[in-house]
């Protein structure tokens, strides 16, 4: 009902919302002046729209599913009542599950993998539009074109966009709070753009839990810029809307007699091992968005204060929006190379004005060729990296950094091959999680902790493999680079067990340049 009634105050406001829109940007232009040219600006942003739709759905099906992309088009599938992952794929399960209702028409039957990808691709490219919304609010259309640039060959946004990840939509919904805390203040229509903020935060985390941590960052934003709580009741309004939101998803899962589940997920998060350095986010994540784009960025923000010029709004805006979420992440023990992408739009904006401003600083009759020059070698930067990935797809073993290859494969030879009832022992859960999507075959790890306090609460732990082997309760064992790689004490267990149970290769997929091995399936006898 909350859902509803959001949608229908949006609904409501759209039509003067978009003149109040188009009167700001304009005004917002004249600080950054373009030519007069009346199509210049639809046009570069239609072109950037193909690019960035392009770059994130050419060639979506070529590698399969990774396990997190096959949990939640699992969850989709049991959604839509799909028989072949209702045994597997509960549908309470870590997050909440505004992306899987979306997707979940597209898995009503039969074991669909690619249609999921096109929905998060969608999403990241309607992202890329926000931001030149975005750019061009704060600092006119010039900034909002070449923002819109940065964000569609950003690898890092290009890379998660083109997975099965509630990241994408979540930072959609999240780009359109920004816009409305923007919006909000520029002075214009104050109370609705707060309330708007506050829905589309709630929105954002009905997607992704880790959402509410935008409710922070706008808060302090808030206090920075005084004038904005005047009066109380407006910004207390737009946080009301976020609460009310998000609060759907916790009473629904209470409702249907889930909450047990979601709390064990809950302790599960709490209590989980770190799982990555202090420094993963700046050496693998700020890789991603691009070193030359960070230091632009930054080079933008530093070169005024040495001025002694304080920050504008739009400057502590944009600010509190990353820091506020980075902040939260880094002290978090457990890392995710997808958590950081609801700061990819705000640091594409603050690039794009970094980029338009500086060759300000030099001799006008210089300026624009400066300003081309080093716009394009940092865009540059960007796409070479980002065409590179999606003709080679990352096999990196972070965890929604790519797919995992041969997963598919196995997983359909499993499915055509193996009776229904044989069991599966994989070395973790990643892999176990893939071939349950494709075969619908029982898969459990041998890295799941017996621990219940140290174990994803969907999983099942194997207590004793030889026993459980001895038994014939599993029939067969699998082998993966992927999970090799990631745990190689469990890799050298199984490689044991299957020397020791008489394993009879009867599977193994290997990559079609290099030859190596990606995935082996053994079958054991008692």
């Amino acid at each position: 009902m909350s859902i509803w009634l959001g949608a229908q105050y949006v609904a409501l406001r759209v039509d003067g919302a978009l003149v109040r829109v188009d009167r700001l940007v304009t005004t917002a232009a004249t600080r950054w002046p373009m030519p007069r040219r009346p199509h210049g600006p639809r046009l570069a942003v239609g072109v950037t729209l193909l690019v960035a739709a392009a770059l994130r759905l050419i060639d979506l099906g070529r590698i399969g599913l990774n396990s997190d992309e096959a949990v939640y088009a699992g969850q989709a599938a049991s959604l839509a009542g799909n028989q072949h992952f209702l045994p597997h794929f509960p549908i309470v399960r870590a997050h909440p599950l505004l992306m899987q209702m979306i997707m979940s028409p597209f898995y009503r039957s039969g074991v669909p993998d690619v249609p999921g990808r096109y929905v998060a691709a969608l999403f990241g490219t309607a992202t890329v539009w926000l931001v030149y919304v975005l750019g061009s609010v704060l600092y006119g259309r010039r900034v909002g074109v070449l923002a819109a640039v940065v964000l569609a060959v950003m690898p890092y946004h290009v890379i998660v966009s083109r997975q099965i990840m509630l990241d994408g939509p979540m930072t959609f919904f999240a780009t359109a709070g920004l816009i409305c805390l923007a919006l909000a203040a520029t002075g214009t229509g104050r109370t609705g753009w707060l309330i708007a903020a506050g829905g589309f935060v709630g929105l954002a985390a009905l997607t992704k839990e880790t959402a509410f941590t935008l409710v922070g960052a706008a808060f302090v934003f808030l206090s920075l810029v005084n004038k904005l709580w005047r009066p109380l009741r407006f910004p207390l309004a737009g946080a009301v809307a976020a609460v009310s939101i998000t609060i759907v998803y916790p009473v629904l899962t209470a409702i249907s007699g889930g909450s047990g589940r979601g709390q064990s997920y809950l302790l599960w998060q709490l209590t989980r091992q770190p799982n990555h350095g202090f420094g993963f986010y700046p050496l693998f994540v700020g890789s991603s968005m691009g070193v030359l784009a960070l230091v632009a960025a930054a080079v933008g923000l530093l070169v005024p204060r040495i001025t002694g010029r304080p920050f504008s709004w739009q400057e502590m805006l944009l600010l509190s929006w990353i820091f506020v979420p980075l902040l939260f992440f880094q002290v978090w023990p457990v890392k995710g190379f997808s958590y950081l992408m609801p700061l990819a739009p705000a640091i594409a904006v603050l690039v794009a004005r970094a980029l338009v401003q500086l060759p300000s600083r030099i001799a006008s009759h210089r300026r624009r060729l400066a300003s081309a020059a080093t716009a394009s070698v940092v865009v540059a930067s960007l796409l070479i990296p980002a065409v590179l990935g999606v003709a080679l797809p990352a096999r990196s073993g972070l965890a929604g950094a790519g797919g995992i290859p041969g997963g598919r494969e196995a997983g359909r030879w499993v499915d055509a091959h193996l009776p229904h009832g044989a069991r599966l022992i994989t070395i973790g859960p990643s892999m176990a999680n893939i071939i349950q999507f494709y075969s619908a075959r029982r898969c459990d790890g041998l890295s799941v902790s017996p621990n219940p306090l140290h174990r994803n609460p969907s999983y099942a732990s194997i207590d004793n493999a030889d026993a459980e082997l001895r038994d014939g309760n599993y029939q067969y064992i699998v082998w993966d680079v992927y999970s090799a790689d990631r745990s190689p004490h469990f890799a050298a267990r199984a490689d044991d067990l299957v020397h020791r149970f008489s394993g009879r290769s009867v599977y193994v997929q290997r990559d079609s340049d290099s030859g190596r091995r990606l995935v082996e399936i053994y079958q054991v006898t008692p």
